[in-house]
Formats: structure tokens, sequence, C-alpha cells
């Protein structure tokens, strides 16, 4: 048994000793010295080390001792080696890195994700000074342009029960999925990972326990249950890195086509080690397309795989047609996969010049990506229906984690999503064209100059029936800025102009910096942080008006009613919004009553804001356009004001001429309508009956109101269902807002809050009828509680501690 045991250990330890190799191979000389200090800055902790936080800190890693090249790495980076002290009772198992590092995805701007394995002993206070510590690290590493990201694991993290987790340090992060994915997680480390310092990994499938090696479990026996957190997870990922994501999330739907008799990529590189073959052959990211090949061939899904050999070549960096490039150990077998694969010397430089791709092929890219990831999902989404959701999974991730993918791949029409620009330094254009489009009625954006001969040349790259809404798009994507020139195909020279000057007046309000966007804000109703209204940029009825701006003032005129005709001045509306949950969206409002509409639309989100909203009025008007921002913006804050001042027992109402007609603006608590009140008995009528949009109100028993309660008014938001749940002595109080803010109210016997929230979540992501396509707008849970005997509603599942991490 022992002699059995050191074949393992040496076959293990010569794959580890080769990936090392491998990553330094891969490496600039700087990065490799860096490399090699990892175990240093965490070995040692003294006051003129990178990221000393104190002298309690956990340090020392077992059986570490520094080699030449450590003591080199030191020299060349000024740290004094000699003044550094042993310790004596080392409290890190051991050091390792794990992801692409050392495999063919390693690439130039590849990031190091190090698993950093504490003892089990460790205190959480301990563990939150050693999490300090990596953060300083991190800080450290990045002034050299190298990412390094530490993740502190318990030993016995993935063996012992999971509801045992909780008293865990908690310390995996963003990157690594919190609860979505346990044994996968666990699988892609050690499909990947080699050591830097400390116990060797105890990897291998059915690994005997031995106090020399580190085991942190066996991945054989993964359930099918954690297959749909991981492809949410991986989905997630996507947002910021599809062409990685896509990889991932096949090859978790290869796993789950040979569920239960899945052969693990981790398996299969053991295999490898087993028969002696260290060759290039044998790596982590090769088998991992491999494995995707196999299941795609078998599928014969050609399009797909197609499109997987694409981003696999990206993600590995190897440049071929650059003949002038170093060749590394990667090299022939990645021309020997291209030349499998017929790809053609134009496709390669296509590839090759990706850094150069302009807005349009990566609109293209993104948009494959997008529907391969959504097809992997919904094959996943199927094959998990028939099991239960993760116990791991706890309910409350998995609503953050789809509130943020239907935020990505949401279909909405109004949403203006972000182009990803992959590895795109640049894709500013000095000239953008919109055409009118008279069949289907919609803007279509061009990258060129309005020369006819261009437009032979070029495709579009974005339409919409919002003329806006190109503007918008392209400053959010970076594809303009303040010195793009825009013109109006078949349109005056002054209609360019008015075009230019009004992107120009966008492009500071409507940042393309990804907006940070904490938990809390996640799990509560959206509201506006932003709003931008564009005036009169569609028509514009001050051009046919003969009267001067300056006689306006001095009549003190109202812009909606304006003359003895009553024209109103303000015809087209075009709403620019940044939401709370990190959403861009660009509604349009025209006609006569366009200011009344686009009222009633903003109100309830500028009310349910505790911080004030930026509020921007821009005109694009001939005439009157100061008047016309003046009095919008005026008006926007009056409505804000009256919405809440009114409570949920009173309504304020306000008049208002638009065009020759009087109206009443009418305002309570749950924001804004309008009626006609051209008469003064309908006036009067309006006033005493409050005919407001008031949600239906259902007893409460014992409550002391017999109506709705006021907080799930304040927390009634369209485009999310929400349950508001309150456990009471004749059972569970069930209060359930629709999309469109319809109630429905039931009481749920012999249940509690948790089993209920926990089988409604599976029934909305399996079971709801409505699925047709890609579920990820869950329900929001609220829970009803009396705070200082108020009402309160409380997100379900949420922490004070994590409320405020930015998601």
């Amino acid at each position: 048994m022992p002699e059995e045991l050191d074949k393992l250990e040496q076959a293990a330890h010569r794959l580890d000793v080769i990936r090392y190799a491998r990553s330094i191979a891969l490496l600039s000389p700087l990065k490799r010295y860096l490399l090699r200090l990892i175990p240093v800055f965490i070995h040692y902790h003294m006051p003129k080390l990178p990221g000393y936080n104190g002298p309690l800190t956990p340090c020392g890693v077992v059986d570490y001792e520094p080699v030449p090249e450590t003591i080199e790495a030191c020299d060349t980076l000024n740290i004094d080696f000699s003044k550094l002290t042993s310790v004596s009772a080392p409290l890190i198992e051991g050091i390792y890195s794990m992801g692409s590092t050392a495999s063919f995805g390693q690439n130039p701007q590849s990031d190091i994700d190090v698993w950093l394995v504490h003892s089990a002993q460790l205190s959480k206070g301990a563990c939150e000074l050693l999490a300090n510590k990596v953060v300083l690290l991190t800080q450290w590493f990045a002034q050299f342009d190298l990412e390094v990201n530490f993740y502190l694991v318990h030993p016995e993290q993935f063996v012992r029960e999971q509801g045992e987790q909780t008293d865990f340090y908690n310390c995996m992060g963003q990157e690594h999925s919190g609860s979505a994915q346990h044994w996968l997680l666990l699988e892609e480390f050690y499909r990947s990972q080699f050591r830097l310092a400390g116990k060797p990994i105890a990897w291998w499938p059915n690994a005997t326990i031995n106090p020399r090696l580190l085991s942190l479990g066996d991945p054989v026996s993964l359930p099918a249950s954690e297959y749909f957190g991981a492809s949410l997870w991986q989905l997630y990922k996507g947002v910021e890195k599809p062409h990685k994501a896509l990889l991932k999330v096949l090859l978790l739907e290869a796993y789950a086509s040979e569920y239960p008799n899945t052969q693990l990529v981790s398996e299969r590189i053991w295999q490898h080690t087993l028969e002696g073959d260290f060759s290039s052959a044998n790596d982590a990211y090769y088998l991992l397309y491999e494995a995707i090949e196999s299941y795609l061939l078998k599928r014969g899904e050609r399009r797909r795989l197609e499109l997987t050999r694409r981003c696999f070549y990206l993600k590995c960096g190897v440049k071929l047609s650059l003949h002038d490039q170093p060749i590394d150990w990667r090299y022939f077998k990645m021309q020997k996969l291209v030349a499998d694969w017929n790809w053609s010397e134009s496709l390669l430089k296509t590839l090759d010049d990706c850094e150069n791709w302009h807005c349009g092929q990566l609109q293209w890219f993104n948009e494959q990506l997008k529907e391969l990831m959504l097809g992997s999902y919904r094959t996943l989404l199927q094959f998990a229906s028939t099991q239960k959701l993760s116990e791991s999974l706890r309910i409350s991730e998995l609503g953050l984690l789809t509130r943020k993918l239907h935020t990505y791949f949401s279909e909405d029409i109004h949403q203006i999503m972000r182009l990803n620009s992959l590895w795109s330094k640049s894709i500013l254009e000095p000239c953008l064209s919109i055409i009118y489009s008279t069949q289907d009625k919609s803007y279509y954006l061009y990258r060129c100059s309005p020369n006819p001969k261009n437009f032979l040349e070029h495709s579009a790259v974005f339409h919409s029936k919002s003329k806006a809404k190109l503007l918008v798009w392209a400053s959010l994507n970076g594809i303009a800025d303040i010195k793009t020139r825009w013109y109006e195909v078949r349109q005056s020279k002054r209609k360019s102009l008015y075009l230019t000057q009004a992107a120009n007046r966008l492009d500071g309000l409507v940042n393309n910096a990804f907006t940070k966007v904490s938990k809390m804000a996640l799990y509560q109703p959206w509201h506006f942080r932003k709003l931008v209204f564009l005036l009169n940029f569609n028509s514009d009825p001050t051009e046919s008006w003969s009267g001067q701006d300056i006689m306006a003032d001095y009549m003190n005129s109202n812009v909606f009613s304006i003359g003895r005709s009553h024209r109103n001045m303000v015809d087209s509306i075009d709403v620019i919004s940044l939401n709370s949950w990190g959403e861009w969206h660009c509604h349009h409002f025209e006609g006569e009553k366009s200011i009344l509409d686009a009222l009633s639309f903003v109100t309830p989100g500028m009310k349910r804001a505790s911080a004030e909203v930026s509020v921007e009025v821009i005109s694009c008007s001939l005439k009157l356009r100061s008047q016309t921002e003046r009095t919008v913006k005026d008006l926007l804050y009056r409505a804000v004001r009256l919405s809440r001042q009114a409570q949920s027992s009173t309504t304020l109402g306000y008049a208002l001429q638009v065009g020759k007609l009087r109206y009443g603006l009418f305002f309570n608590n749950r924001g804004m309508h309008y009626e006609n009140l051209s008469d003064a008995k309908s006036f009067y009528q309006q006033l005493s009956q409050r005919k407001l949009l008031e949600l239906p109100r259902p007893t409460l028993g014992d409550e002391p109101f017999a109506k709705l309660p006021a907080v799930i008014q304040d927390y009634a938001a369209k485009g999310a269902i929400q349950y508001f749940l309150r456990q009471r002595k004749q059972g569970l109080d069930v209060f359930i807002l629709d999309e469109a803010n319809e109630l429905n109210h039931y009481v749920q016997q012999g249940t509690d809050v948790d089993a209920l929230v926990n089988k409604l979540s599976h029934y909305h992501t399996f079971e709801d009828p409505q699925l047709t396509k890609d579920n990820f707008n869950l329900p929001q849970f609220f829970k009803l509680k009396r705070v200082k005997g108020e009402l309160t509603a409380v997100p379900f599942g949420v922490t004070h501690e994590s409320s405020e991490v930015d998601f």
C-alpha cells in the first residue's frame, strides 16, 4: 500500500512540476519573479513586507522552504531576504494556483487565482485578518499589472455536510460563486491546480487520507442538483467574460448529458498522468475543449462547435498568423488543431486582430455568445427540472443571480444593452450616421459618414424604433464621444448639427463605466438613480412657431399651452434612465399629452429613491430651449415633492394646462394619475371620489387598519413579481404583486416562510406555465415584520453584513 501511494504521489508531483514550469514559460520575466513571491508574502509576515496588517495575522506555510529562484526574486524586487525570520507554527496548509494559469487558456491578460487553504483551527477573527492581508497583496501585485486573486479555503469546506458550513468564514468571493456551486468548483480546482507551497493535494480519484497530503474531498459523485446553480453562475460570469464562460457552461452541458456516468475532466487528466502522458495533450483547458467537442459532434451541432473553437482559440491568445511571435509549448498543438478545423488565413487574421475589432464585429460576436449561452442554459434547465434545487444554493443568492441575468439577457425593447468590448482596446468612431427606414419605421446606425458609397461597404451596427436610443447606446458603449460627428441621412445640415449637439450633451450624462450595484439594491424594488429628459428630439413644434423667446419670458408663458391658439411646445419626450439595478432604459412619449405620460411614468421610481435622483433636461428645440428645459425640470421636482407629501389616506391635486385642455395631476403614495378637468363639475367630482390608481385592499384580520399595508404600496414596482409574507397564528399571510402590480392575497396553512419560499422558487424556476424561454425574472421575497410598532418589509435571506456588498 505505501508503495502504491508513493507511485500515485510521484505521478501527481511530476504533473505539478510540469505545470509550474509551463506557467513560468508563459509569463514575462518580471511576472515570473512575482509568481515566486506569492508564497514568500504568505509565509513571512513582517512590517516591511507587502500585505503587513498587524502582528496577529496568521502566517507560515507548512513545509515551506525557499529555493534559490525565490531569493533571486526577492533581490530583484528589493526585498531583503536575510531579514526574514522563520515561522515555528505554520497556520497555512498550502497555497495553490488554479484556473487557466499553466494551461492552454493562459494568455498575457490572464489573472492568477490562488487558493489559500488555512488551518482548520483558525478563528473567524484570524480569517478576517488573513482576508484583509490578501486584499493588500492583491493591490500590491496590481501595481505591476498582475491581477492576483486570493480565496481563503477551509480544509473541511467541501467534505462537511452542507448545513454545517455556516460556521466557515466565507471568503470564496465573486469569482468563486458563493453557494451556487460546490463539488463542481472543487472539480475545477482539481483539474487545473498546481502547488506554489505547502502540502501536496490528494486530488486523484479515491485518494486515501494521509497526514502528508491535503485532501479536500472527492467530487466523483457530483450531485445533479448542483448543475442548475453552476450554470446560472457561469452565465453571470459571462456578463463580463462571455467567451470564457461559454466554454464552462458547455462543459456543464456535456457533463449533464452523461449523468450519472459522467467522466470528469479531472479524471481524464489523471488517466493521462498514470499512463505517463505529460505532453501538451494532458492539459486542463485542452481536455475541457476536447470534452465539449466530443459532445457537440455527437449531437451534430457544427455551428455551436465552430463558435466554441473560436472562443477556445481567442482565450489561448496564440496568434498563428503572426509569424514573428515567440513559439511556446502550446504552439504546435494549436497549429495542428487549426489545420484540422480547416480555418482560412483570413479568418485567422481576423481573430488575431481581435484587439482592433470595431463595434459591428463586437456586436455580432456578442450576439452569438449570448445565443449559445442561453441555449446551454435551456438544456441545463431542462435537465435540472427533474431534480431538486441544490440545498447549498441559497434562495436569496438565486434571486440575486437571476436578477442580474435578467438585466443582461433582457428582451425588454426599452432597455439599452451594454456591449462587451471583449479584447477590443477602443471602439470609438469619428463619424456615425442615422438612416430612417419608412418600411419598418426604425432608425439604423452606421459607423461611417453619409457618403452613399459608404453604405454599400457597411452594415448597420444597431437599430431601434427610438432615435434617441441610438445616441444613448453609442455613448454608453464608448462608440461615440464629444469628438464624434453625427449625421442624419436625408435631413438638413441643421438636423445633423442638432443631432451632434444632443449627442455631445448626452455624452457627459451617460457614463460607459459599469455602475456598482449593492446586494441590497437587488433585493429591493428598483428606483431611479439618474433621469435625462430629451425634449423635441423627434419632432419640434417650435420650428413653426412665429413668437419670440424674450416675449415668452416676459409674459411668463406656459410652454405647454402658449399663445391664443394654446399650442403645446413640447411634442416629443425621450426619458433616458439609470435605475438602482444598474439598468439603462429609454422610453419615448409623443403627442399632446407626452409630458403627462412621462410624468406618470417617472414619478413612482423617483418617489421610491431614498437619495435625490439626478435630473437633467436637454431641449433640442429651435426656439424656447431654455424655457422648455426650466419648465420641465421644475414640473419634475414638483411632482416628486407632491408624491412624497401624499399619504396612503390623502391625495394631493395640481392643475396644469396642456394645449387647450386643463388636467388635474393627482398624487398619492402610489405615484401620479392625471384626468381631464376641463369642466368644474368634473374637477370637484375627481377630488371627492379620489379616482386614482390604487391597489385593491384585502382585510388583514386584526391588523389595526383594514386595508393593504402602506409598506406594500411603498415597495410596489412594476416589472417584478413580489411576495410579501407574514407568519400569523392562523397561517401564513401571502400578498402577491405581479409584474403589472395586480394584487392577490391568500392564507397558506401548514407551512413556514422558508419552506414556502423554497417551494415558490422551484415553481417559478422550473414549473411556471408562463415560462416560454428564459425566466431570469424570478420573484422578490419580503417578510412583513413589526419593528418598533411599525410594519416593515425585510428582504428574505439578507444579513446586515452582506447587504451593502457590491454584487
